[in-house]
């Protein structure tokens, strides 16, 4: 079985979460419904943190767990962090 560094839980989303520290330019393995991926993230995530599988561009929704959680209030690129400076949330 591989080890996995992200969680996908739905083909939709346009972000994952990291389930470790993720560095910098780090390569990675997704599992997207059953395929591995390698991917790189572009910023250092933290654990637990999301980071963005595709361009997102501003006013684009962000969707994660099928769910969509927020919308993009600037550009995110590919591999990026997405967290509160980058988009604002539709939870209350």
């Amino acid at each position: 079985m591989k080890k996995i560094d992200a969680i996908i839980l739905n083909k939709n989303d346009n972000v994952a979460t990291s389930l470790k520290k993720l560095n910098s330019n780090e390569k990675i393995i997704l599992k997207i419904e059953d395929d591995f991926v390698h991917f790189t993230v572009k910023d250092s995530i933290k654990i637990f943190h999301k980071f963005s599988l595709r361009n997102i561009r501003k006013g684009d929704k962000v969707f994660k767990y099928g769910e969509v959680i927020g919308i993009a209030t600037k550009e995110i690129k590919k591999g990026k962090h997405v967290h509160v400076d980058n988009i604002t949330s539709l939870r209350v």
